[in-house]
């Protein structure tokens, strides 16, 4: 969370003896980030000055000379004006050079040197608007008379103002108390706490304070106050609250605010002649109850809401924004405030629900979200009542203060050797003592043995490596020394599975597909959309509790609906789709996480070969076939050399009941590929000529056999091209596993280079143009050895397939 700490705020708690820039780097290096540093625009050459003497300009009647001491050489004369000077006066003065704002235009200039009236002025002494400060142009700003000679102005005037980003674990520090205990540790300097009200025990007879919901809210506390007087709040007051980005309202809701700021405490103020029943109640919203909150919104309460009620009905949404019913008027002269402690989780969702989480959202609520002390509703109560006191005229009637379930304090007990054993510095038990008592803790200690006790403030300190963490950022981490790694760097391994997808990745964009990255979740109308009746693909997919849209409501069991949707958008604009992803799918199991088993899904559609530069429209288009989706299934199989085994089933919901294959193991399908059925293909707007795979990565890494090394070959390969004639119903599949069992180790690779059928084959025929590459480990091969190998091919195929061979 962005905080804004005035630096003169900040003085009022400790004395900074360091310069800001130097302690926005103590603060940043011990884990409170100072975003920047906000200071007044003025340069270097705007310094304070002292009127040494005042004499009248023997030119003209209504100039003065005045000569100023700056604190940097000889004094200098100035001409001016202004008629509020006085000898001895301390006063802004700005050197030739200096950026001011002109007195005529409005605009920053830059100050020139120049004769008025026959003398020279050298800089010139500042009014208001010169400083950008007002629109006093008439006489000369007059500075506190306490001020140094010499000192640049915007150390000494306007407000530099810290911008910090607290972080969650760091509550403590949401207040410029828990700023200045940070920098009195850093420092090691006296804290000086804010003065407090001194409230009795005693409750006021005209204010109950009940709690229906002790874990929604652990601590509630009120005061009643009676004779208060609605009023502008001190000018002060005003400006601390402008400079850490609140706007002023009255004296009562600014102290409210000003204490949060101060605490990191928030507080609500309630008129009590408002209040129905005289009580103040902490509980949940009632069915159907609604609520007209500060900001002018009526509001339906979402079930699970706490309130601050009176005994009729909701007063505010508790930890989050008040109500208009019992807000502070002009009139107000009793009041209820209230101080309490609520649970942080509670409070984020409500403030979700009603938008008013974040930067534009309730100060109150992203604070309380937080987990705050419950010990700040008494410090931050009697802050409050002494401020009602010194500026609205307030007399404390009497507080309430329920706490039924009181959080225990914490001890820590550890060993000071465990500080330098993490830390790996040296920080020995004396420094160790001193820097836990300047942040508040009581320690004590036992030779070894040490108990720290965090200060009430501190909810994030509960184990050792904590107290751990408090000694070593205040000692310093730029104390840890900068050593280079010696020795052996450990190797770095990946997982086989997320290795052998990376295999499969990369495989697949060599193949010239294009990969996609699509979201888990997906509408469940698109798993209806899988098969022509509607009947599931995959198992009842689990839902999302809460989905931010329906479209995103279930998890996907299968890669098929992402794919055929990217696909379909695709090519509304163009002519082809070659796209996969490799991602997880999510199977549930009774009782248990779902099961994530990573898929490979490819889908074809379009052109295959689209014309290409330099050819011409005579050249024909190819569609994708299944042949294609073949060759990148059985290529990637080659490539990660897989080598599965399982039953072939017929049936691939989804997909062409002819021209689709499938393959389970144990009953679990791993493999799918085929054309998508035309009538699903309609309905995703795809063209009937789309296919679809889909690849257990899991199964097929189990089956796979790591990479292997292997020398380049000694001796040349040959080749011989067959043409081989077999019946149509004869599979390329067939051909060559014969071949390869013909030739044996000497067939290197059998590649099908073209299919053909017409009047040379015969009715019922095929003609398969097949490559063979011979090559032997032992020597080369010669003529004779190549025509014994391709003579036992011949008669192979010719017995086991059928086939003839033509020449």
């Amino acid at each position: 969370m962005l905080i804004k700490v005035p630096v003169s705020w900040l003085r009022e708690y400790v004395d900074i003896t360091v310069p800001i820039d130097e302690l926005s780097l103590k603060l940043h290096m011990s884990s409170t980030e100072v975003k920047g540093v906000e200071r007044p625009w003025w340069d270097d050459k705007i310094r304070t000055a002292r009127v040494e003497k005042l004499a009248k300009h023997p030119n003209a009647d209504k100039l003065l000379l005045a000569t100023v001491d700056y604190g940097a050489g000889a004094p200098k004369t100035v001409v001016t004006g202004a008629t509020n000077l006085t000898v001895g006066a301390i006063v802004p003065y700005a050197d030739e050079g200096a950026t001011i704002v002109d007195g005529h235009t409005g605009e920053r200039a830059t100050l020139r040197g120049k004769p008025m009236r026959g003398i020279q002025s050298e800089g010139m002494v500042l009014s208001e608007k010169e400083l950008g400060l007002g629109e006093a142009h008439e006489g000369i700003h007059i500075l506190d008379a306490k001020l140094p000679v010499g000192a640049l102005l915007r150390e000494v005037l306007g407000e530099t103002v810290l911008s910090l980003d607290v972080q969650p674990n760091r509550p403590d520090c949401l207040g410029i108390v828990g700023i200045a205990r940070e920098v009195a540790a850093l420092l090691g300097v006296n804290l000086k706490e804010p003065p407090l009200e001194r409230l009795g025990s005693g409750a006021p007879k005209g204010l109950e304070v009940r709690i229906e919901d002790d874990h929604a809210c652990p601590r509630f506390a009120a005061a009643l106050l009676t004779g208060v007087r609605i009023a502008p709040s001190p000018a002060w007051m005003q400006a601390r609250l402008v400079a850490a980005g609140m706007r002023p309202i009255d004296n009562v809701v600014d102290i409210t605010n000003y204490v949060m700021l101060e605490l990191g405490q928030p507080l609500h103020a309630y008129d009590h002649g408002k209040l129905r029943g005289a009580v103040l109640v902490a509980r949940q919203a009632r069915r159907g109850e609604s609520l007209r909150t500060l900001d002018g919104v009526g509001r339906m309460l979402p079930e699970g809401t706490l309130v601050i009620a009176d005994a009729e009905r909701a007063l505010g949404v508790a930890g989050i924004i008040g109500g208009e019913d019992s807000e502070i008027r002009p009139d107000t002269t009793t009041v209820a405030l209230e101080a309490a402690s609520f649970e942080p989780i509670g409070i984020g969702r409500t403030a979700t629900k009603l938008d008013m989480r974040g930067s534009s959202g309730s100060a109150a609520a992203r604070r309380f979200s937080w987990e705050l002390s419950a010990d700040l509703v008494p410090i931050a109560l009697a802050r409050a009542c002494r401020l009602l006191r010194e500026h609205a005229g307030a007399k404390v009637e009497g507080v309430v203060d329920r706490y039924p379930n009181p959080r225990p304090r914490v001890n820590v007990r550890m060993r000071f050797s465990d500080v330098p054993r993490v830390m790996g510095i040296e920080i020995d038990s004396a420094e160790t003592l001193d820097i836990l008592r300047r942040l508040q803790f009581t320690v004590a200690a036992d030779g070894d043995a040490l108990v720290a006790t965090p200060p009430v403030v501190r909810t994030d300190v509960a184990i050792a490596e904590d107290i751990v963490e408090e000694v070593g950022r205040i000692a310093g981490y730029d104390r840890l020394p900068v050593r280079m790694p010696d020795g052996p760097l450990p190797l770095a391994e990946r997982h086989p599975l997320e290795e052998f997808r990376e295999r499969a990745r990369d495989g697949l964009a060599g193949f010239g597909l294009q990969e996609i990255v699509s979201y888990s979740l997906i509408d469940p109308v698109w798993l209806k959309q899988l098969t022509a009746d509607g009947s599931p693909v995959a198992p009842e997919p689990l839902r999302v509790v809460n989905p931010t849209t329906v479209s995103q409501s279930v998890a996907r069991p299968t890669l098929r609906p992402s794919l055929l949707e990217t696909a379909r958008r695709n090519l509304r604009n163009r002519a082809s789709v070659a796209i996969f992803e490799i991602a997880p799918i999510y199977l549930p199991r009774r009782a248990d996480l779902p099961d994530e088993r990573w898929t490979i899904g490819v889908v074809l559609a379009g052109n295959a070969q689209p014309v290409k530069d330099g050819e011409t429209w005579l050249t024909p288009e190819r569609r994708f076939d299944v042949r294609d989706l073949q060759g990148i299934v059985l290529g990637l199989a080659e490539l990660l050399d897989v080598h599965t085994s399982g039953e072939q089933r017929s049936d691939a919901p989804g997909l062409h009941p002819g021209r689709s294959i499938a393959f389970a193991v144990a009953e679990k399908t791993y493999f799918v590929a085929g054309q998508l059925d035309p009538r699903v293909a309609q309905m995703w707007e795809l063209p009937p000529d789309t296919f679809v795979a889909e690849i257990d990565l899991a199964v097929w890494q189990e089956s796979s056999r790591p990479p292997r090394v292997a020398a380049p070959p000694r001796f040349p390969a040959a080749l011989r091209d067959l043409a081989v004639v077999v019946d149509e119903a004869t599979p390329f599949g067939d051909v060559e596993r014969e071949i390869r069992a013909a030739a044996g180790k000497d067939v290197e690779s059998v590649a099908l280079l073209d299919l053909y059928r017409g009047q040379q084959t015969g009715a019922g025929k095929k003609s398969f143009a097949v490559r063979l590459v011979f090559r032997s480990a032992a020597g080369t091969l010669g003529e004779a050895d190549v025509d014994r190998l391709v003579k036992r091919v011949s008669g192979r195929l010719q017995h086991a397939v059928g086939a003839t061979i033509r020449s």
